[in-house]
Parts: structure tokens; sequence; C-alpha cells
């Protein structure tokens, strides 16, 4: 059994079907069926911190306009433009006028989208950006009362701040007048040291040496007038009375004397140097008191100084948290941010029903819509791991959809997944990667209303192969770990090793081992177990040759 391969009976040969190895041009190409989408899909999710319930919603399938521009004319405001774009205060399907509440809102999305825009001076020509239809609207009822109530925080917190500004500047001119008296204090305490060093104490020695001084002429005129009364009274010019006065003069005189220097003595050892000390300790003291000041001064300026930080501080919180809410009033409305066709989120198991309808709870981060841009289209194929390492980007492709069997149209490999798809490699146990072919469509000819989701196809060219061998791609099979095929020569149907290079669905590449008009089978026989027997016909040996 194990060399019927090699010698087939005349029935099984007759059974047998072959096919000649050709040459000719070979395109390879990998072609697997899909469905269009977008190649411009925006996802949006909700992104209110606490969710979000749903009071207002367009409805699926709804086409829809992203941004516009107005252009102003004459007489226009604010009012006058929002009244003009009022059908984008509320989802294009709803069917009703908008209420007041809806158009004021209206009017700050139209603020928010032109934020340097001066609405009391608007120029004739001027643009103005007026938001995408309205898509979702959140409940805001509990956002606008708690803006309010912040609002009022931060108003609060400006006149905090305000008042500890004025109470900072008032401790700084208070601190600066007690600064600048104790300073003074300071200098006129040392002037008067220096004043008494300088000059009291020596004006008081002065005088006192001046009354010695005095005293001592004062003497000795005394003394030259009772020598001269004591000639009279020798003469009976003069009494002795007037003798005993000058004697007495000169006594008082030389009293005073006594006096004045027991004074000077006294000055210099007692009066003079406790002055000095006196003087001296004050000035230290009003040093101190000058640096207790300072200290005093700087700390009640340091402390309105941190409160006015404590202030700024509060304010900002405030202004932050009024920022917070009033970004998240601004995304309790979902505006579409391009033209497009609204697609509704689908659930993650099977039954693919969408979670997204009015009075609905959404979480935070979960998506409610998807806005894909039909106006342009690729068709997203799942590529088989056995062919997706033959894909690279930028590969031409030509992309055939279901629904316009007489059309087809080129495009081009833009994208390939580095990963299968975890979908149905976990449910189907498969490895298939997406792959995103961008349909060129430079005729116009894909009708306008053609949705995301419709079944296509995609043949992404791989290589045009010029003059190549090629042979039937069920031909080639594996023997002992290398590719043979099986030669039918005469009677003889022959195994020969071979070695190829690229394939498509329907033909693969010879490089070696065949030439043009070998006969293949089309349905090669081997057993891998089978040992062939051994004889002259036997052709083992050539599986070496030729590298597979």
């Amino acid at each position: 059994m194990g060399a019927k391969w090699l010698h087939p009976s005349k029935e099984e040969s007759r059974l047998m079907q072959f096919a000649p190895a050709v040459r000719g041009d070979l395109r390879i190409t990998v072609a697997e069926g899909g469905t269009l989408d977008s190649t411009s899909k925006i996802t949006f999710r909700c992104e209110l911190d606490s969710g979000g319930t749903i009071v207002s919603l367009v409805d699926e399938g709804t086409y829809v306009k992203g941004p516009v521009q107005h252009y102003v004319e004459k007489g226009d405001t604010l009012e006058v433009i929002a009244k003009t774009h009022g059908l984008r205060a509320v989802v294009p399907t709803s069917g009703i006028s908008a209420n007041l509440t809806e158009h004021n809102s209206f009017i700050e999305s139209i603020r928010r989208e032109n934020p340097d825009a001066d609405w009391e001076n608007l120029t004739v020509g001027q643009t103005i950006q007026i938001p995408g239809d309205l898509l979702i609207k959140f409940e805001d009822g509990i956002l606008r009362e708690k803006m309010l109530a912040q609002q009022k925080g931060v108003i609060d917190a400006q006149q905090q701040l305000g008042n500890a500004m004025k109470d900072r500047e008032l401790r700084k001119l208070e601190t600066a007048s007690a600064n600048k008296q104790a300073a003074l204090d300071t200098e006129f305490a040392k002037q008067d040291v220096d004043r008494f060093i300088e000059g009291d104490a020596p004006l008081r020695l002065l005088a006192l040496e001046g009354d010695i001084d005095l005293a001592q002429e004062e003497i000795k005129r005394a003394q030259e007038r009772l020598a001269n009364t004591k000639k009279l009274l020798e003469k009976g010019y003069a009494t002795s009375l007037q003798v005993q006065a000058d004697e007495l003069t000169i006594k008082k005189q030389q009293n005073l004397i006594t006096k004045y220097k027991t004074q000077k003595e006294l000055y210099l050892k007692f009066e003079q140097p406790q002055t000095r000390k006196r003087l001296v300790s004050k000035y230290e003291q009003t040093q101190i008191e000058e640096k207790r000041t300072q200290e005093k001064s700087r700390t009640l300026v340091e402390s309105m100084e941190s409160l006015v930080k404590r202030r700024e501080e509060g304010l900002k919180s405030q202004k932050e948290r009024l920022a917070l809410y009033q970004d998240q009033l601004t995304k309790t409305e979902i505006r579409a941010s391009q033209d497009g066709l609204v697609i509704y989120p689908r659930s993650s198991d099977r039954s693919n029903d969408s979670y997204i309808k009015d009075g609905v709870l959404v979480k935070k981060g979960n998506r409610v819509l998807e806005l894909p841009d039909v106006s342009e289209l690729m068709a997203v194929v799942q590529v088989h791991e056995s062919y997706v390492r033959q894909l690279r980007t930028d590969q031409p492709a030509v992309v055939r959809i279901d629904s316009l069997p007489d059309k087809t149209f080129t495009g081009i490999v833009k994208y390939v997944a580095p990963t299968p798809d975890a979908f149905r490699n976990y449910y189907e146990n498969i490895s298939v990667y997406n792959t995103h072919v961008w349909i060129d469509d430079i005729d116009n000819q894909l009708p306008e209303d053609l949705k995301p989701g419709v079944s296509a196809k995609a043949e992404i060219i791989v290589a045009d192969l010029k003059g190549v061998l090629m042979v039937p791609v069920q031909s080639v099979t594996t023997y002992q770990g290398k590719k043979v095929v099986q030669v039918k020569q005469g009677e003889l149907i022959k195994m020969v090793p071979v070695k190829t290079g690229q394939f498509n669905n329907r033909f693969i590449e010879i490089k070696e081992g065949l030439k043009e008009g070998d006969r293949v089978s089309l349905s090669p026989d081997i057993d891998n177990n089978a040992q062939p027997k051994k004889g002259p016909r036997t052709d083992n040996n050539v599986l070496k040759s030729v590298g597979s």
C-alpha cells in the first residue's frame, strides 16, 4: 500500500484528473466578505460625572448636519441669529419648537462656539459659527441649581477677598506708622545720649568750674580789700566791723569753692555716669521696642497676607467648581460635530439591541451615539490568519457591494489590525484580522442613501506576477515536510518536489521542480505514513533535490 501512489492501477489512473503547468500572468488576491462602514466615525460618550438621564434623543437613522457658518447681515443680533437657526435648538426629529429654556440653552451654545465675538458690535459679513444639530439632551435641572448656588459662592468669596485686601492695606498703613514712630523714638533716644555726652555733661562741668574760678577771684579781691581795710583801721579810717565784714566775705567764698568742688566731685562720681547710663539704657530700650514693633508689624502683615492668600485660594476653588459645573452643563448637550448618520450603540450580547432611549440613565463613559460620515465609506473585511501576512497598507483592491451587483469600485488598504478580532476569536475560535479598505468613489457612483452595515466584498490585490509558471492550488500537497505534486509521465504517476511562490485561491506559483506543460494531478493521493517499495522506479531521492 505504501507504493500505491507510485504505481496506481489503470482504473485509479483513469479516474484521476490532471491539469498542465502553464506560464502566464498571475494576480495574487485575498478576497473576503464584510460590511461597509464610514472612514470618519465619531463616537459620543456620556461625559457627565454622575451620569445623565436622557430627556431628548434624535431618532436612529437620521441624517444630521454639523456646524455651519452664519454671515452677519444688517440688523443681526445674537437673539436674531439664534431665532434664524432655531431648529437647531431641539433635536431634528422632535417636531416641536424650542421653549424658552431650550432657546436660552441654544444661545449659550452659540456663545461657546464664538468666544471672541463682540455681540454688541457685530459687523456685516462677520462669520459666526453655528453649532451642529442637537443629538441628545440630558436632564440638567440639578446642575443648574448647583451652578446658581455656586455663583453665589463665588460672589461671597470675591467679597471676602476684597475685605481681606482692604484690611491688609489698612494694617500696612498702621504698621508702617508704628514702625516709623518706633524708629523716631530710637533716633531721639540716641540723640539724647549724644547730646548729654557732647553737650549737657561738659556744659555742667564747665559751669561748676566757672563758679569755682569766680569764687577764687572773689577771694582774691576780698583779701585785697581786707588788707586795705586793716591799713585803714590802723590809721583810724576804718572800723573793726568793716574788717570783720571783709573776713566774712572771704570765708563765704571759700565755702562756695568747697561747695562747687564738692558738687563737681559728686557730679563726676554719681550724676554724670547715672544720667549717661539712664540715657543709654533708654536708647537700648527704644531699639528693642523698635525691633519688637517691626516684628509685630511684620507678623500682622504676614497674617493679613496669609488671610488674603487663603481668600484667593478660596475664590479660586469656588471658581474652579463653578467652571466644573459650567463644563458639566455644556456636556448635558451632545451636538453633531460633522454631517452624518445617527447610529445607536448596541449591547455587547448577541441580541444586538440598543440600550439608548428616552428616560434611560447613562453612566459616565458609556457610548451613546455614533455619527459616521456616509460621504466616505470603506469595506471592513475579516481576513483569515493564513492570508494576513500578505497584506500591506496602500495595496489596491476591488470592492463589490451586494446591493449594487452590477458595479465595482476601486479601493485601497488603509489599515490591517495587529491582533485578531476578539469577538470571533472568543465565540468561534477563529483568528481573523479586521482590514479597512477605503472606497475611492471618483465618479460618485455610491448612492447618497447607502448606509453603513451593508454587505460588501473586497478583493485585495497582493501582487501582479508576470510570466510565471503556475498550477492549480489544489495540486500542491505535503509529503514528509516537503511540498510535492503528482506528475503524470506516460502511464506512470510520479511524485515531484517543488518550490512554490505566491498563490491565490485558484493558482500557485511554481518556482522550481516543474516545466511548462507538465501535467499535475488535481487531487493528489499521498499516504504520508507509507514507505515506498524498493526498486528501480522509486524516486524518493528526488525529494532532496529541490527545496520547498
